[in-house]
């Protein structure tokens, strides 16, 4: 039939039939091309309620190009093609992708994300529950914020990320960080749900999952006693879900501290010696004196000939000869200290399958201190299982192990085996450190026998005592737990779990021949001592779980629950009293018989706890628990302790109708009533059980060094201490605090209420919570009359009240799933403790710590000390010796400095990220407070100080210097006082200090000249601490964090996914001073100790910190 048709071209059609089909196809692709190119589509997006959505993101995927909705929620779009798939975002909604195909009008309905709104958290026994249902305070983290700017210990990455919890990085290695939780510092660490007690450095930071914090004894009640403060919740992380059934993850962090944060500025103008004079001799600071020091107030370094420790000697007169006098050590302390480096290795290996899950991982933590020969080996190693042998019942648990080793960890206590003491307080210029790397050089050193050293008297060669005098410091650390689990039926399960934590600690010091140790008599024969301490414990429960909606409108989730828990822990602690053969470190080398201690403790606690959560149509939830506690920690007639506790919670946008910017709003409050086992949670060696004193009293230096226990306490037993050998006889006595047969348990009564609200889509979250809580009646040792043999006795004494407000805002504040996101999170709480009662209803009682007599509604952070006494006109008064007029001593002579505690605590983060580009950093600090700044006031004693060579102290001590012929003759005072002193009358003292005549006298300009040595000595030996005391307000630049993670194309096949992030630490610090770190003291009053902090400890320079970390998954 086709061969007959007609055409209207006739038959010469068919000449024209290729070009005409070339030229059909050519039209047919440009106009294709053409109207893709101009090809639009467009729409409008809205919410459910079919409001239009501004601001709505819409990008072709695969690409850059992109619109947003206008504020009805309309959009237009040009797309390249058919094939094209829009990828429609907005904050509060999940997002949503669309092919275009031939459509030109595409109308979207967003859904709104309720993911957050039923957020799932972790609370106390490891139980999941629903954000919106749990009534208490709970903040969670994931672990995976805390592992690039890396902290040697993990836990130090919480500072500043949790409203309410203060963290105190220590700047030492293996210095245990101080954590603050509502001014408590006793908190319970539970890893899986299992309490462990250990410290924190057994857990890599790679094999963390989750840290959920529970905010005081409402949200851990469940723990008993040992949850009276709150409780840290660490969920390890498990077997893979990834579809190819195995997983590799490798994690690798290398940092460097080039640098110091806070580092004390000392003088180089003037050098060793008393009175602008010096000359070298062996021992010339001993003099039958101990505690003479080396002052730094000797001549001013100007190329004078000086007898030194390298001078030559007259070889005819055996005296040694002079040699110029010039500041040659003004570098000593960098010059000694060395890049520190913290570097962490971590290699996980997942696999799961349909019965199973699996999770091995091996951590390496090194870190190389900045005192040479110093350095740190962490190892933790963690195996997590889960097996379903059925699908009723279940076996999952988990082991391990960490390994801590150092040959050699550096002290910085006020002591002679402290590089910090040697270098920031009595480290004078006058020697380079350089000349003391051969620290047995002859001929004043010997090998082995006598060290070589610019002085003999208070300090030692710095190599000597990094290479010689030794701590050695191993600890072996096993947790883990085994449970299974029987589901019964839909809503009944029944577990069994036991767990056991044991870990064993060995601390040697080996103290070398001719060092220095305070230690009366100080003969330099040197010692070698062990601390050895064990700790097990075992934990096991049964706990039956329902959770069932037992009707249209009500659900409940109940456990019942039994605990067993047993523990055991011993230790020693002995010594040699000095060495007969030198470098022999043992015991059978002691000269004089070896002091040795021992001290060990069990406790039994058997437990019964219920909990249960009603909800009603999932808005309103009703949580209450109970626990009986049976301990052998108090007496017989008080063994037993109820613990109880409720929560309320209602998600108010469930059922009324708020402003539309409000999208979700929940008010919570709680009660909880939790007592105190009488226990401890840390312990120091067996010779401070033993003696009750810190091994620094027989000793003369050092600090005691604690670990965590969370044992029983003896506080309330009549036992004897035995102390060192008095004529070579054993010495013991009794001892002095009256045990209480009635004692109980003190009581921790606690309420919280606040809300969790979301707003703008859920694009902005704020937490607010109120606490209060009245603690006690604390056991208090009661004074008593002398005639009763005793001076005090353990009493239920003293109660107290705590307040305070904790506040954390989250919110998106730019979110564009293919363009710039910005995330904020800030954090603030603030809280007071004041004394509420005190027992026999007295008004005012002493406590021992802060030393000072409260009264019923004081603030128990009170610092006390010695000010200046001053004139009406505020002048400082100034006595006829030319020093600062002081008060009376005693305890009621006392004025109040200031509170230790800061007024409040903040922290900013903020987080970028675009493309696969993510940056970060942290802003967190301090306001208020007062501490004493005890390395100012030991190195301006000392003459040390910039500050004794500037402004008026350095223009007298010039003049002084220069009025003693080169330090020949003596100086010629020319330092007077700022102030006045007396011109008419005679001071008159009242019973609290203060003048009580003022108006009797009569004051005029000082005019009394002193020398600068006397006037600043004799300020520090007169007790006034107003020039040291120094604000504890500060601010950090805390971390920043620069990453890029690489995906996709970017990567050989074989590695999933990879991410580079430059870090860095510590890189800024705003303080009144900066030559110490305000971070590392953040309690002033702690209740566990009715203490307050006033004169803090020495501490290693804090560093900033720079490195690199890689992340890759296979």
């Amino acid at each position: 039939m086709r061969q007959n048709a007609t055409y209207p071209c006739g038959r010469h059609y068919g000449q024209f039939r290729l070009p005409l089909f070339l030229l059909l196809l050519s039209y047919l692709l440009v106009g294709s091309q053409t109207f893709a190119q101009g090809r639009f589509v467009k729409g409008k997006v809205s919410d459910a309620k079919s409001n239009g959505l501004p601001g709505v993101s819409i990008i072709i995927k695969g690409s850059n190009n992109g619109t947003t909705t206008d504020a009805n929620g309309d959009y237009s779009l040009a797309v390249p093609s058919a094939e094209a798939v829009l990828t429609y975002s907005y904050i509060g909604f999940d997002p949503q992708s669309i092919a275009v195909g031939n459509q030109t009008v595409i109308n979207v309905l967003l859904a709104e994300n309720t993911a957050q709104l039923n957020e799932v958290i972790v609370t106390a026994l490891g139980i999941k529950k629903e954000a919106r249902t749990v009534g208490y305070t709970a903040q969670e983290i994931g672990g995976d914020q805390l592992t690039k700017a890396r902290e040697p210990n993990p836990i130090n990455g919480l500072t500043g990320k949790i409203a309410g919890l203060t963290v105190s990085p220590s700047a030492e290695l293996l210095g245990r960080p101080q954590l603050i939780l509502r001014g408590n510092s006793d908190l319970l660490f539970v890893v899986d749900g299992v309490p462990i007690n250990s410290d924190t450095w057994n857990v890599s930071a790679d094999d963390i999952e989750t840290y959920t914090v529970l905010k005081g004894p409402n949200a851990a009640a469940l723990y008993g006693f040992r949850g009276q403060n709150g409780a840290i919740l660490v969920t390890t992380k498990k077997g893979t879900k990834d579809k190819r059934k195995v997983a590799v993850e490798f994690n690798s962090s290398t940092m460097f501290d080039p640098g110091y944060l806070a580092i004390p500025e000392r003088q180089s103008e003037y050098g060793f010696g008393s009175n602008y004079q010096y000359a070298y001799a062996n021992n010339l600071y001993d003099v039958g004196n101990p505690n003479r020091r080396a002052n730094i107030w000797g001549p001013r370094f100007e190329g004078q000939n000086v007898p030194q420790y390298d001078s030559p000697i007259d070889p005819a007169t055996g005296i040694r000869q002079g040699t110029p006098w010039v500041a040659r050590g003004a570098n000593n302390f960098r010059d000694f200290m060395q890049t520190g480096m913290l570097s962490n290795n971590n290699i996980a290996i997942s696999s799961s399958g349909e019965k199973y899950d699996l999770r091995m991982s091996i951590s390496n933590n090194y870190q190389k201190g900045m005192v040479p020969n110093t350095r740190l080996n962490v190892t933790n190693f963690n195996l997590s299982t889960g097996i379903n042998f059925t699908e009723r019942l279940k076996f999952d648990g988990s082991l391990n192990m960490s390994l801590q080793n150092s040959p050699n960890i550096p002290q910085s206590s006020s002591g002679p085996e402290s590089e910090t003491y040697i270098f920031q307080v009595y480290g004078s210029s006058s020697w380079s450190v350089n000349d003391m790397r051969d620290y047995y050089k002859a001929p004043l050193g010997v090998p082995g026998v006598q060290q070589y050293y610019a002085e003999y008297g208070r300090g030692n060669n710095p190599y000597f005592v990094a290479y010689e005098w030794l701590y050695e410091h191993r600890k072996t650390d096993i947790y883990g737990y085994a449970r299974l689990n029987y589901k019964i039926n839909d809503f009944l399960n029944l577990s069994a779990r036991t767990q056991v934590t044991t870990w064993n600690q060995l601390r040697s010091e080996k103290v070398p021949y001719s060092a220095i140790t305070y230690k009366i008599p100080d003969l330099r024969l040197g010692d070698y001592r062990e601390d050895r301490r064990n700790l097990f414990e075992n934990n096991t429960d049964l706990l039956l779980t329902f959770n069932k909606q037992v009707s249209k409108d009500f659900h409940v989730s109940a456990v019942l629950g039994g605990n067993a828990r047993t523990f055991n822990y011993n230790s020693s602690w002995a010594t040699t009293d000095f060495l007969i053969v030198p470098g022999v470190y043992d015991f059978s080398n002691s000269k004089n018989p070896v002091q040795a201690y021992n001290w060990r403790s069990d406790m039994s606690v058997l437990s019964a706890y219920a909990t249960t959560d009603l909800t009603y149509k999932n808005f309103v939830t009703l949580g209450l628990t109970g626990r009986f506690d049976k301990l052998s920690t108090l007496p017989a007639a008080n063994r037993t302790i109820f613990y109880p506790s409720a929560a309320l919670s209602t998600v108010v946008t469930d059922y009324l109708k708020l402003p539309e910017a409000i999208s979700f709003l929940k008010l919570r409050a709680s009660y909880a009533d939790v007592k105190g086992g009488n226990t401890m949670s840390t312990i120091g060696s067996a010779y401070q059980q033993v003696t009750g004193n810190s091994v620094s009293t027989l000793l003369g230096y050092g600090t005691e060094v604690t670990t965590a226990y969370d044992g029983p306490s003896y506080v309330n037993q009549n036992t004897y201490t035995i102390s060192k050998p008095y004529n070579n006889l054993p010495a013991a006595g009794f001892t002095s605090s009256l045990a209480n047969p009635n004692l109980q348990s003190f009581n921790v009564e606690s309420y919280e209420y606040g809300f969790d609200a979301k707003f703008l889509r859920n694009r902005l979250s704020l937490d607010v919570t109120h606490f209060s809580s009245i603690n006690g009646p604390q056991i208090f040792p009661l004074p008593v009359a002398s005639s009763s043999g005793y001076s005090s006795q353990i009493a239920n004494a003293v109660t107290t009240q705590k307040r305070g407000w904790e506040i954390s805002l989250t919110g998106s504040v730019l979110k564009n799933p293919n363009g710039l996101n910005w995330d904020v999170l800030a954090n603030w709480s603030t809280y007071k403790e004041t004394l509420k009662s005190i027992y026999g209803n007295e008004t005012s009682i002493y406590l021992a710590g802060p030393n000072h007599v409260f009264t019923v509604g004081d603030r128990l952070d009170g610092y006390y000390s010695y000010n200046y006494l001053r004139s009406p006109d505020g002048q400082i008064i100034q006595s006829s010796t030319g020093t600062p007029l002081t008060r009376p001593t005693g305890t009621n002579t006392l004025q109040f400095m200031g509170y230790t505690n800061p007024d409040y605590v903040w922290a900013l983060n903020n987080k970028f990220s675009y493309k696969g580009f993510n940056f970060s950093f942290q802003f967190d600090g301090r306001v208020g407070g007062v501490i004493r700044d005890q390395v100012y006031a030991y190195a301006l004693n000392a003459g040390n100080q910039v500050e004794t060579v500037q402004g008026d102290l350095g223009a007298a001590r010039l003049k002084e210097w220069q009025s003693t012929a080169l330090g020949t003759t003596s100086p010629t005072a020319a330092y007077v006082g700022p102030g006045v002193m007396v011109a008419s009358g005679s001071v008159k003292f009242d019973a609290n200090g203060n003048i009580s005549n003022m108006s009797e006298l009569q004051f005029a300009p000082n005019n009394k000249a002193v020398t600068v040595q006397t006037y600043v000595q004799g300020i520090y030996n007169s007790g006034i601490e107003e020039p040291y005391m120094v604000s504890k307000t500060y601010g950090k630049l805390r971390e920043v964090i620069l990453g890029y993670t690489f995906t996709g194309t970017m990567l050989p096949r074989f590695i999933k996914a990879a991410n580079v992030s430059f870090v860095g630490r510590n890189l800024l610090y705003f303080a009144q001073r900066k030559d110490f770190d305000l971070d590392q003291y953040a309690q002033g009053y702690s209740a566990s100790t009715q203490n307050t902090l006033k004169n803090p400890s020495l501490q290693s320079a804090t560093t900033r910190r720079l490195g690199f970390n890689i992340n890759l998954t296979f």
